[in-house]
C-alpha cells in the first residue's frame, strides 16, 4: 500500500491509450514498468471537530475539490491547489481530488484526542486507495482498542476482506469477508465487533473491489496509554527498515506477524547515530507460523534516535511502538526508501511543536535538501542534511513562519520519519514520496 499510496484516476486510461500506439510486438524482450507523470490524485482523510485536517502539494495545481462524507458537501477551505491550507470539517471525513500535472498533493490530519480515550496526541497521513494493507499493534480488548476507517473515494461500492492474527494464531474472525463499504462514505469498524478480547493484533486489508482508503485509530488506557493513527507498514518480507525509533531506552516493543506456513526466525540490527550493529536480545527471534509476536527492544540497543534493520528467513511485517513515557505512544512503520520529495506538516493544528526529521541511510551515505514553504508556496529556507552510511541521524526542523517542509533525496537511500510532540503527547509520521511519478505496466499485445 505505501509503496502506492493514492489514486490516479483519468490517468490510467490515457495511459493505456498511449501506450496502445507504442506497444511492442509480441516477439520483442519484455521490458521493465515505466515512470509516467501523475496529473491527478486523490487521497482521504478522517475528519471531526477536534481534527484539524491540513492539504498541500509540492507543486501548485490546476485545481482541487474536497468532498465531505457524508453528503458531499464541499469543503472549499481545503480547495486552493496553490497554497497549504487546513480546516476543520465537519463530517466524518473528506475526499481530496487534485488536478496538476506533477503537483503531488498530500493531506494530513492532527488533533488531541479526549482522556476518556486514552488521550494523547494525533498526527497522520491521509491514504490513498489501498490494495494490500498490513497493520500491526493494534487490540480488540483488555482496555486497548482499535478501529479500522475505510473510506469509498469513488461512486461505485467497494469491498474488502479483512484477516486477522494474534500471539496464538490466525484469528476466525466472524464477518470479516467481503466487507462493503458504499459510495463516498466512510465506515468505521471496531476491531472488537470482529475478535473481541485481543490485546494484541495484526490485521491484513486486501481490497476485492472498488478504491478504497484505510487508516487505523488505536486507543489505549493499559500498561501503554494515549491515542495514535496506524499506517500501514511493508507487505512482509525478508529485508525490511523500521525507521522514525526516537531517543530514549524505554518503551520500545518490536511487532512481528508471520503470515505463512512455517516459523521465521528473524535478527535484528540497530542503524543508530555512529554504526549499525546487532545488540544482544535480538538475535534469532521466532515467530510462529501463522500468529504475532511482540519484543522488547533491550537497552542493549541504546539510547539514540535510531532505526531497526529487521531481516528472517520467512516473509513478516515488522512496526515498532514507541511509549517513552505513560502519557502517550506512537508507532513507526516500515516503509520504502525516498524515491522522490516528500512533505513534513507543521501547521497542522495548535501548538503542535515543530517536528523532528529523522532520517536513516541504511546502505551507502546518503543526503537530502530540505525546504522551507510558507503557506503562500514561497520556498523561506534550503538546507543539505547528510547521513553517513548505515546510520541515523536527526535534525530539528525551526525556519520561522514555515507551513511545511520538502525533503528529497539527493544520493543514496534514505528511510525517514517526522515526529512530534505537544504537552506528554508524541506521534510518529513516517515520510513517503508524494504522488508525482508512478510505475505503469508495459503492455504487450497477445499473439
Amino acid at each position: 500500500m505505501k509503496d502506492l499510496r493514492y489514486l490516479v484516476l483519468p490517468l490510467a486510461a490515457a495511459l493505456l491509450v498511449g501506450l496502445a500506439l507504442v506497444a511492442p510486438s509480441s516477439s520483442d524482450p519484455a521490458r521493465p514498468p515505466s515512470r509516467v507523470t501523475v496529473t491527478e490524485a486523490s487521497y482521504a482523510c478522517p475528519a471531526g471537530s477536534t481534527i484539524t485536517v491540513a492539504a498541500g502539494q509540492v507543486r501548485a495545481g490546476a485545481g482541487a475539490v474536497a468532498s465531505v462524507f457524508p453528503g458531499g458537501d464541499r469543503d472549499a477551505d481545503l480547495e486552493d491547489p496553490a497554497t497549504w491550507r487546513t480546516s476543520v470539517v465537519d463530517g466524518s471525513g473528506v475526499m481530496v481530488q487534485q488536478q496538476g500535472r506533477a503537483s503531488g498533493p498530500v493531506g494530513f490530519f492532527a488533533g488531541t484526542a479526549p482522556k476518556k480515550g486514552g488521550g494523547g496526541l494525533v498526527v497522520g497521513s491521509c491514504p490513498g486507495v489501498v490494495d494490500d494493507a498490513w497493520l500491526l499493534g493494534l487490540g480488540s480488548g483488555g482496555k486497548h482498542f482499535s478501529t479500522l476507517i475505510l473510506t469509498n473515494l469513488a461512486d461505485t461500492p467497494a469491498a474488502v476482506d479483512l484477516s486477522l492474527w494474534g500471539p496464538k494464531g490466525k484469528i476466525d474472525a466472524v464477518g470479516s469477508e467481503g466487507i462493503v463499504v458504499k459510495p463516498a462514505s466512510v465506515r468505521r469498524i471496531r476491531l472488537d465487533d470482529l475478535a473481541a478480547g485481543e490485546t494484541e493484533l495484526a490485521l491484513h486489508v486486501h481490497r476485492r473491489r472498488g478504491s478504497l482508503s484505510a487508516v487505523v485509530n488505536d486507543s489505549s488506557t493499559s500498561v501503554f496509554s494515549g491515542t495514535e493513527p496506524i499506517s500501514a507498514t511493508l507487505s512482509p518480507r525478508r529485508s525490511q527498515v523500521v525507521g522514525g525509533l526516537v531517543e530514549g531506552t524505554e518503551g520500545r516493543t518490536l511487532m512481528l506477524v508471520n503470515p505463512g506456513q512455517s516459523t521465521a526466525r528473524v535478527d535484528v540490527k540497530v542503524i543508530g547515530a555512529k554504526s549499525t550493529f546487532a545488540p544482544s536480545g535480538l538475535e534469532q527471534i521466532k515467530v510462529r507460523a501463522e500468529s504475532t509476536r511482540s519484543v522488547t527492544v533491550p537497552k542493549s540497543a541504546g539510547a539514540g534516535a535510531q532505526a531497526l534493520r529487521v531481516t528472517s528467513d520467512q516473509p513478516v511485517s515488522a512496526s515498532v511502538r514507541l511509549a517513552p513515557d505513560d502519557e502517550d505512544y506512537a508507532y513507526a512503520e516500515a516503509v520504502p526508501a525516498l524515491t522522490g520529495p516528500a512533505i513534513v506538516p507543521v501547521d497542522i493544528g495548535p501548538e503542535i511543536k515543530v517536528p523532528r526529521l529523522l532520517l536513516t541511510a541504511p546502505g551507502a551515505a546518503a543526503s537530502v535538501d530540505v525546504q522551507a514553504y510558507d503557506a503562500s508556496m514561497r520556498r523561506l529556507a534550503s538546507t543539505e542534511v547528510k547521513i553517513k552510511a548505515r546510520t541515523t541521524t536527526w535534525t530539528r526542523l525551526e525556519t520561522a513562519e514555515a507551513a511545511y517542509y520538502v525533503v528529497t533525496p539527493r544520493g543514496g537511500k534514505v528511510v525517514a520519519a517526522a515526529t512530534y510532540v505537544k504537552d506528554d503527547g508524541i506521534s510518529s509520521l513516517a515520510l513517503t514520496a508524494a504522488p508525482v511519478k508512478v510505475l505503469s505496466p508495459q503492455v504487450r499485445p497477445v499473439s
